[in-house]
């Protein structure tokens, strides 16, 4: 069996796996060779498993239908190449973005276009020379494949083919398929023909570790309670309320109008009201700064744009290996404006090209009113994304004035590649300048426009009255040769300012404490007087915290990351058996006591995520009926 042409190019194709698996995860300088070793086995043998029963299929083909022996050998030749790519873009494009290609990131981010974004394709050019060793590899064993359909047409026979061999082949890569699932320790994720298999089967679910009961527990000790508040359901056990009876509303000409402003790819390290920085990019965001609250140790709970927005509109994590804003659309949430809207406001949301990533799936059931200037044929330049946002403030001031208003603003102009917009009145600077100084130029240019925005909220008759949030939806890469999968200050440390009256917010200060996405709804609901029930994962920011310490938690398909006192634990996807503890923000914050062993185990950290990402597919997170019943 082993001279038939699908068995030989078969093993190459396993061989080409094997040595890409290598690379990933042999090559990992900062773990010792016991942890490299304890990942590299167990994903060497559930890709060669997978594999190996992929080519007994072929060879079930070839044994079946012996006049299509020329055809089954072609097809089967392809379809090796075919997976030769798909498993080398699958390891290239976790390690660069750290997703695995999935289906999820296929509908996310409209098909094919995940691998020919910039995103993707600008860290490829910066590993160009490891990325023309694949290529070249991969021309070799095409080649090897032509010499072994031609060698096997020049015989002029068939290699006789053994139904026992055939499933000696086959039972072998089911066996190192279920090697994996056995061993004690986390492995890495499966290869990317079991993820399309186990999805399009439906087994693709979160499973619990030990009961639901236990898991329950565990996640609602992570996630703390807020002082006089109760757990109200076991159904959704997430969702808590006031044990005390609830204070009326405030009165609509009291409850301020909230204007939030998310800049697109906020890095925290080029702001100047965080860094204190002399040559700071952003003057009117400092300016405003000197005057609010500022939270400098603000991250985003994921990256890129979708989870993000879902964690600051939801106060939701994001689920462990897929996207909620694509795959689980049905599924009930709280957030932000809808709770609004119910309150008496009007909610209205400007922004470019939602529905790249299936925002503008989410967008119509959260507000009133949503504007797509790119659908509209506006270009898409913070310019006019700031205009059409105070046109509609005017036009909701002369039809509603006493309405209150939320209006979230998405800008876009500061999204890679960072050019400048033609409306900027300047010239773009040289390609030679590189990747830092092209970002720090339109980032000037987006703080000039957020600027004349703050100025005409100043104006308004209602300026006493109106709170503006200033947050980044995540941060990006400047050095795109190390770009990763782990939630890390290039990717998810921005920044927030909360400006607004001195009777709702308190006196300017700085908040150097961790807080992220998910702490703004429970902190805007706080503002208005929304004392009823909610499924908020974070806390009030100008409340006490939830569970004794402030605590903020990112979920990227490449790792995850778990900050408090000062600390960030990560556990990197490559080697989920272990975590590093680090300094949050060096230089930024006086660290405290490191975090206890308990929050360290890397094994928990993803306990954690899996739960809550088990709750969102048994669509346990929240229900509306729970605002209902505090009418």
């Amino acid at each position: 069996m082993r001279a038939h042409p699908i068995a030989r190019i078969g093993i190459l194709l396993v061989w080409f796996r094997l040595a890409g698996l290598a690379v990933r995860y042999l090559a990992q300088p900062d773990s010792s060779m016991r942890n490299r070793l304890a990942l590299f086995l167990p994903a060497a043998s559930f890709h060669a498993g997978a594999l190996l029963v992929i080519v007994a299929l072929f060879l079930v083909c070839a044994k079946l239908l012996p006049s299509r022996r020329r055809t089954i050998d072609v097809v089967a030749c392809l379809g090796f190449a075919l997976l030769m790519v798909a498993g080398q873009a699958d390891l290239t494009v976790s390690s660069i973005t750290g997703a695995p290609l999935t289906p999820t990131v296929f509908r996310t981010f409209r098909g094919i276009h995940v691998v020919r974004s910039n995103e993707f394709l600008e860290p490829l050019r910066a590993h160009l020379p490891l990325a023309i060793a694949g290529v070249l590899m991969f021309l070799t064993v095409l080649v090897l494949s032509a010499l072994a359909i031609r060698d096997d047409e020049r015989r002029q026979r068939t290699v006789r083919l053994s139904w026992r061999g055939v499933g000696a082949m086959a039972g072998a890569g089911f066996a190192l398929m279920w090697l994996p699932e056995v061993v004690s320790w986390p492995v890495p994720p499966p290869p990317i023909e079991v993820a399309f298999a186990r999805e399009y089967l439906r087994r693709d679910t979160v499973q619990l570790r030990g009961s639901e009961q236990d898991a329950i527990r565990e996640l609602r000790r992570v996630v703390g309670l807020p002082s006089h508040s109760v757990w109200l359901s076991d159904e959704y056990p997430l969702v808590y309320g006031s044990a005390e009876r609830l204070t009326p509303p405030r009165a609509r000409s009291d409850v301020p109008d909230i204007v939030v402003v998310m800049i697109e790819s906020l890095r925290a390290e080029e702001l100047g009201f965080v860094t204190g920085a002399h040559d700071s990019a952003t003057p009117n965001l400092d300016t405003l700064a000197a005057r609010s609250a500022v939270f400098p140790a603000y991250i985003s709970n994921g990256f890129p744009s979708a989870p993000s927005v879902l964690a600051f509109h939801s106060s939701a994590w994001p689920h462990r290996r897929k996207e909620i804003i694509t795959d689980f659309a049905d599924r009930g949430f709280d957030s932000i404006p809808s709770r609004l809207r119910d309150f008496g406001y009007e909610a209205i949301y400007i922004g470019a090209d939602p529905n790249f990533d299936h925002q503008d799936v989410w967008l119509p059931r959260w507000y009133s009113k949503v504007i797509d200037l790119v659908a509209g044929g506006t270009a898409a330049t913070d310019r006019n994304i700031v205009n059409r946002a105070i046109e509609e403030i005017q036009q909701h001031d002369a039809n509603a004035p006493v309405k209150p208003l939320f209006e979230f603003i998405s800008t876009y102009s500061t999204h890679y590649p960072f050019s400048l917009p033609s409306d900027a009145g300047e010239r773009p600077l040289p390609g030679g300048d590189g990747l830092r100084a092209e970002y720090r130029q339109v980032l000037r240019y987006t703080d000039r426009h957020v600027g004349r925005l703050v100025s005409f909220l100043a104006a308004r008759p209602r300026h006493d009255r109106t709170i503006v949030i200033i947050v980044g939806d995540h941060g990006f890469y400047m050095d795109l040769r190390r770009t990763s999968g782990l939630p890390e200050n290039d990717n998810v440390w921005t920044a927030a300012i909360i400006s607004g009256p001195e009777d709702l917010l308190g006196p300017p200060r700085r908040v150097a404490e961790p807080a992220s996405h998910v702490d703004m709804l429970p902190t805007i609901l706080a503002l208005v007087g929304d004392n009823r029930p909610t499924a908020a994962l974070g806390g009030n920011l100008f409340g006490p915290p939830r569970n004794g310490s402030r605590t903020a938690f990112a979920v990227r398909s490449g790792g995850l990351r778990f900050d408090r006192d000062g600390y960030s634990v990560m556990v990197d996807a490559r080697t989920p058996n272990v975590a590093a503890t680090r300094l949050a923000f060096p230089g930024l914050l006086r660290p405290g006591t490191p975090p206890p062993a308990s929050d360290v185990n890397p094994v928990r950290l993803t306990e954690w995520v899996n739960d809550w990402s088990y709750l969102i597919e048994k669509n346990r997170v929240w229900n509306p009926s729970f605002l209902e019943r505090q009418q």
